[in-house]
């Protein structure tokens, strides 16, 4: 039975970055950067037949990347660094909110090495398992059971050309992250790319109390679980990712053991095996974000894709390569056994039934907007964050409340007396982010609602 590498020859054919062969439906796959003509084509770059000479009579299909042009390789989503003049070519503008300074870290949003232009905040936590038996190159100060947070080689190492304890901030330089004020960890680990790798991942050192294992704009549930199965079963399903520059995107699973050259950095093409290929999710500066299947298990680590397709990671090879485990929960919030808990009985229900936008005047020492009120719990300057808190009235029950897309659930308690329909009040306090050069005023978005159940 042929696999995948046994049609990795195609690759040698002008326009062909990608090939995969589906073994349950005897079907290959053939991604080119371009697509041209027969007639146009050399026989030595026409991959019927190259087939044919070789005595393959396999089912292909041939997919257009959508480059309209001779590529050698798909892009990585984003390889660019900066020069002593600037970036080499600034990556897009990252979607509302991402670009922002956020604390406690979630997955997806704007990081990246110091010394690059800007990419996404992945998978969190992962444990380190045995720094010394895996394939991968750690600090001397790496221990077994440390905690770290991964994206890819390529925005935490840049492409093997990083000092281990180069600084990673969060946002990326190009959203205005500074070494003064932003820095979120060091570059810990990484596994140096190289032709026939299977991974484009690195790690860097983490404050737990600094980072959350929520990501951003997703379900906070998410991930449910590590998606570590049979990958061949996986063709044809939905894939969502959040990631710093386009945000929350769907596509399907075109391919999920492709070999695919891409382009990353100054160095030749370089061949990764055994990949996802997705439908368009992604845009430069996506690189490092978590990809997840429906039910929310984490399935693939984003590197790389065109406009038509998206490259990614799977999460086991992340996880062997590298020699952690990605965890579901911080430990403390795990089970003895190390697993994550079981799922209770009910999924929480967010109703969205408030959503307001309020202008906080900053020449007001305490500002108090309605909502019942704002109230923030420091001085307001630009470039820090700040305590705010808001406060409701509400009918007893559980809410919850964003300011600014930071959300969180407050109680509003019961009495022994309670009167039909009384109203109470609550307050919640979530910290929020001040803009580096804000207008005369500084507009924050309020949302809430109440939480119900959904019986399972």
């Amino acid at each position: 039975m042929p696999s995948t590498p046994d049609y990795e020859f195609l690759l040698e054919c002008e326009n062909v970055i990608g090939v995969d062969y589906d073994e349950d439906a005897e079907q290959l796959t053939v991604f080119v950067s371009q697509k041209r003509p027969k007639s146009a084509l050399d026989a030595a770059d026409d991959v019927e037949t190259r087939l044919a000479d070789a005595g393959d009579d396999v089912d292909v299909t041939v997919v257009d990347a959508g480059y309209d042009e001779t590529r050698e390789g798909f892009d990585a989503m984003d390889a660019n660094t900066e020069t002593e003049t600037g970036p080499i070519e600034a990556v897009p503008e990252a979607a509302p909110g991402r670009q922002d300074r956020h604390r406690p870290v979630p997955g997806g949003v704007s990081e990246i090495n110091a010394n690059s232009t800007a990419a996404t905040a992945g998978p969190y936590p992962a444990r380190v398992d045995d720094p010394e038996a895996s394939a991968a190159r750690w600090r001397e100060d790496v221990a077994a059971g440390d905690l770290v947070r991964l994206a890819n080689n390529h925005t935490y190492a840049r492409s093997n050309a990083a000092e281990f304890g180069e600084l990673i901030l969060q946002p990326s330089p190009q959203d205005g992250g500074t070494a003064d004020a932003d820095v979120v960890g060091e570059l810990v680990g990484y596994v140096p790319i190289a032709d026939d790798g299977r991974v484009d991942v690195a790690a860097r050192s983490v404050d737990p109390e600094q980072e959350t294992a929520t990501y951003y704009e997703l379900d906070e549930s998410w991930p449910t679980g590590v998606y570590r199965d049979d990958y061949a079963d996986l063709r044809g399903e939905t894939v969502t990712k959040t990631g710093r520059t386009s945000g929350v995107t769907s596509a399907e699973l075109e391919a999920t053991s492709a070999s695919v050259r891409v382009d990353i950095g100054d160095q030749e093409p370089v061949l990764f095996r055994e990949q996802l290929v997705a439908g368009p999710l992604s845009e430069p500066g996506d690189s490092g974000s978590p990809v997840f299947l429906e039910d929310g298990s984490l399935v693939g680590l984003l590197f790389a894709g065109s406009s038509q397709q998206t490259i990614c990671n799977r999460i086991a090879a992340v996880e062997t390569e590298l020699g952690v485990e990605v965890l579901t929960a911080e430990p403390d919030e795990e089970s003895e056994g190390g697993a994550a808990p079981e799922p209770t009985a009910s999924v929480p229900v967010y109703t969205t039934t408030m959503d307001h936008t309020i202008d906080v005047d900053l020449a007001v020492e305490t500002p108090s907007p309605t909502l019942d009120s704002l109230s923030f719990g420091g001085k307001i300057r630009s470039g820090d964050s700040v305590d705010v808190t808001a406060t409701i009235t509400a009918a007893p029950g559980t809410y919850w409340l964003a300011i600014d897309g930071e959300r969180t659930t407050v109680t509003v308690p019961e009495t022994e007396r309670e009167a039909e329909n009384e109203t109470r009040t609550a307050a919640a306090t979530v910290t929020v982010s001040i803009p580096d050069e804000p207008d005369d005023s500084l507009s924050l978005r309020v949302q809430g609602g109440p939480v119900g159940s959904l019986d399972q």
